[in-house]
Order: structure tokens, then C-alpha cells, then sequence
């Protein structure tokens, strides 16, 4: 990868695609990324000051949920004793109506509808509700939404106005965190194509936390590799946000858990006591919230007669019945087209496909941008952090199968359930920073040039597909 400032970044090329983003996420109704749903609760009530999720006594819930609100809100409010928060009935009402589109994939709403829709004001009386899955993420990862729903409330917005405006800043936070990514380190051809995946940038374009971790994940890398690279400099403000950027997203996304491995690799290449220290306090506190969230969070949506620290100790004792499961889940035909699939991009609550053609044609896009990234030019001299790099991709993987499998299927377990191939994405772009390398790609360079044609032919396929998808789904 190119080790290379960023003023030699086109200023146009980021303003097209700031244009591009916001023009893509119009066409994306509210409410269609996957449990976002529980994500805008979470973040509305850490908005209203609630940082922490709650818990109350299922008989509390024995009212009636208010009408108009469908069967999946209604089960929303009846929690049952899963952990949530308050949320105002207005916010309720807003994601009952957009659920119309998931549950029918040829609703419209009418001009009268969605002027009605537009117009709905907050109604200042609430209601709990549980936040599915929530629980286990630290609030800060929700800063941007949890704001724009708070500036929005606070300028007299309706709720319509708001959820965009809490859209809008969480779509800038991801590009600006981008922004910085790309002015330590431009990645090579491979990470941009995994960037532009219509899996990636659908989630990018959605007020979620994906978008935001995806893009934490390209700055904690591009700070890992400056500071790895021999003969550069490694200063302390580099060291504090490497560890700020690994806590965010270890408390954010379990699977990252590893990603608490670099600052202590940066202790021993560069003889750094300050990354031994930072590491050791991002490692402790980011184990710390794990546990906690562990322990305080609850996920009605399985039913299961074991707890997750029991299947953990279970698994942990036989490893071996864990790796046999993992193998068996890659080794399911249907299951193995689905990773396939929605790792490219499986859009909405994984209802809405590419076409067809889309699937072959960008892993073998894929596979051309890896070709273009792949570097043994370097290797000599960064040879141990590209391994590790690997094997935090692997060990990343492996926590992908882990999680689901003692959070999401019942025990006993034939294959592991709720596994998507967007959960990947991270752990790929750890492989792609381990391909190229550290080496830098000359400006004007055969390879150079190649690449910049690979990145740009595999983005005109992949936003176009994303492009069309979109208008078909919901247009």
C-alpha cells in the first residue's frame, strides 16, 4: 500500500464521492438495514441521557403497546425482560410505518402517507422498549446518531427530519474518519474494492454501526502500518488514537476483539513503553466492558436453556466440537452460497439480492484487486507485522463463528445459525493490508496505472449494481 499525504488525494474525488453517498442513501428508505431498528432505539436513548441499557420485570409490560404499531413493534414493547430503554411513541409509530417495507417488498407509500409520515411530530410520552443486540456495544460507537437525534429534537425537528439529520451526520463521521484513513495511508487496490462493495457502502450509507466500525477499522490500520514502517516516525498522538480507534471498536464489534494485539506489536518493534502502557489500558478496559455486557445484557429473540458464559466454558473445554461445528457450517452448501452472497451484498433485512450476474462478476473483481494489491517488494523488512496482520484475520473469523455460536444457536448445535458475510468484511481488509505490504507504489508506475483502472472498473460495477438494486427494491 501507498504510503503516500493526502493532498496527492483529488479534492474532486472526495467531493464526488460526498455527492455520490448522499445521492445513494436517498434512494435507501429508513428503517431497511439490517436491526436497525434496535440500533436507532439504542441510540435514541442514549440521546435522552440513558447510557446504559435497563431491565424491567415482564409484568410491568402487561399494558397494551399503543395501536397502529404492527405485530414486530408491539413485540418490541412487550419485552418479556429483555433489556432496553424508553422511546418516544412518535419514534415507535416512524419505524412501524418503514417496517411496511420489509414486510412487503411491493408496498409504496402514497404521497398522502408520506407527507403524514413527514410532519410526525415527537410526542414527548414514552414507552419501553427493548434495543435486540444492543446491549453489548459501547455508547460511544453511537455518538453521531445518538446526536443528530438530540440536535434534531432540540431544534423543534419532527421525527422524519431528525432520523435524516442523525442519517446525514453518522454518513459524515464515516467519510471524515475515511478521510483520515487516507491521509496516513492510501490503501491498496484490494482494501478500496472491499470499501466498495455494495455491502459495504449500503451499510456505510445506513445510521447503524457498521459504517462507523468499517471506517475505525481503515484509520487503526492506516495508524498500525505508519507507525510499523521502519524508519518513520511514531508519535505519541499517533499511539493515543491507534488505541482509542482499537477500544471503540473491541467494545463495538466482539469479533475485533484481537485487533488489542497491535499497540503491544508497536511496543516491541519500536521499544515503546507509552504502547505497552496504552495497550495494557485499552486491553483491560475493552475485556472489562465484554464482561459487563456479557453479564448485563439480555437477547430475547432465541430462546435458549444455556447462557452465553456457559456455552463459552463448554466450547472453551472441547475446542475441538467448535472447530467441527465452523467446518461444517463452511462445508453446508446453502449456508456457503449465503457467506458468499451477502459478503458482496445481500441488502435489507436479507431480502433484496444483486443480480445474478453481479456475484460472479465482483469476487472476480476481487480477485483481480488482490492480484493488483499483492507486494513482495517489502517483505523483507515487514514481513512479522503482514504475519500478523494474518493471523488477527484469522483469529477474527474464528470469533465470528464463536460469538453466534454462544449468543444466537441453541444448544446443541448442528451448524452455527446467524452468521452473514458482512461480518468479514473487517477481517478481509486485515488480509488486504497484509498483501500489499508497506512498500510504496511509485505515481505513474505500469502497476500504478493498471490499478487505478482495476479500482475504477470494480466501482462502476459495483455502484451500478448497488445503483440498480436500490431503485428496484424501493422505487
Amino acid at each position: 500500500m501507498a504510503l503516500v499525504p493526502l493532498r496527492q488525494s483529488s479534492v474532486a474525488a472526495w467531493g464526488l464521492a460526498l455527492a455520490l453517498a448522499f445521492g445513494l442513501a436517498a434512494l435507501i428508505p429508513p428503517l431497511q438495514s439490517p436491526d436497525e431498528i434496535g440500533h436507532l432505539h439504542r441510540a435514541y436513548m442514549i440521546s435522552q441521557g440513558q447510557l446504559l441499557l435497563a431491565s424491567l420485570p415482564a409484568q410491568a409490560h402487561s399494558e397494551e403497546p399503543p395501536p397502529g404499531l404492527g405485530d414486530f413493534m408491539a413485540q418490541v414493547c412487550r419485552s418479556g425482560g429483555g433489556t432496553g430503554g424508553m422511546v418516544d411513541e412518535a419514534l415507535l409509530r416512524f419505524g412501524a410505518a418503514h417496517l411496511a417495507l420489509v414486510r412487503d417488498a411491493g408496498f409504496r407509500f402514497s404521497e398522502q402517507q408520506r407527507q403524514a409520515l413527514g410532519q410526525l411530530a415527537w410526542s414527548g410520552s414514552s414507552r419501553f422498549c427493548v434495543a435486540p443486540g444492543a446491549g453489548y456495544y459501547f455508547p460511544a460507537v453511537y455518538a453521531p446518531q445518538a446526536a443528530g437525534l438530540a440536535i434534531g429534537r432540540g431544534l423543534g425537528l419532527g421525527v422524519s427530519h431528525s432520523y435524516w439529520l442523525a442519517r446525514g451526520l453518522t454518513l459524515l463521521a464515516c467519510l471524515g474518519i475515511l478521510w483520515l484513513a487516507f491521509g496516513r495511508c492510501t490503501p491498496n487496490p484490494l482494501a478500496l474494492a472491499l470499501l466498495l462493495l455494495p455491502m459495504t457502502v449500503f451499510q456505510l450509507l445506513s445510521p447503524t454501526i457498521d459504517g462507523l466500525t468499517t471506517a475505525l477499522s481503515v484509520l487503526a490500520l492506516s495508524l498500525f502500518v505508519q507507525s510499523a514502517e521502519p524508519g518513520r516516525s511514531h508519535t505519541a498522538g499517533a499511539s493515543w488514537s491507534l488505541a482509542a480507534c482499537i477500544f471503540v471498536l473491541a467494545t463495538s464489534r466482539t469479533h475485533l476483539l484481537p485487533l488489542l494485539a497491535l499497540p503491544f506489536f508497536l511496543c516491541w518493534r519500536r521499544r515503546s513503553p507509552r504502547d505497552f502502557w496504552l495497550g495494557l489500558a485499552t486491553a483491560t478496559g475493552a475485556l472489562a466492558w465484554t464482561l459487563f455486557a456479557l453479564h448485563s445484557s439480555s437477547d430475547t429473540r432465541v430462546l435458549r436453556a444455556h447462557t452465553t458464559a456457559q456455552l463459552l466454558a463448554h466450547y472453551a473445554a472441547d475446542p475441538l466440537a467448535y472447530g467441527r461445528l465452523v467446518m461444517a457450517s463452511l462445508a453446508d452448501r446453502e449456508l456457503s452460497t449465503f457467506y458468499q452472497q451477502s459478503f458482496i451484498g445481500i441488502l435489507g433485512w436479507l431480502d433484496t439480492r444483486l443480480p445474478a450476474y453481479a456475484y460472479p462478476t465482483l469476487w472476480s473483481g476481487l480477485g483481480l484487486s488482490a492480484l493488483a494489491a499483492f507486494s513482495l517488494q517489502s517483505l523483507r523488512r515487514d514481513w512479522s507485522a503482514r504475519l500478523l496482520l494474518l493471523a488477527l484475520a484469522l483469529a477474527s473469523a474464528a470469533l465470528v463463528f464463536l460469538a453466534l455460536l454462544v449468543t444466537w444457536t441453541p444448544y446443541p448445535a448442528v451448524l452455527v445459525q446467524g452468521v452473514q458475510g458482512r461480518y468479514f468484511i473487517v477481517p478481509a481488509l486485515l488480509v488486504a493490508y497484509a498483501a500489499g505490504g508497506f512498500s510504496v507504489t511509485r505515481k505513474g508506475s505500469p502497476r500504478a496505472q493498471w490499478s487505478a483502472v482495476a479500482v475504477a472498473a470494480f466501482a462502476l460495477c459495483a455502484l451500478g449494481a448497488l445503483t440498480l438494486t436500490l431503485i428496484r427494491r424501493y422505487h
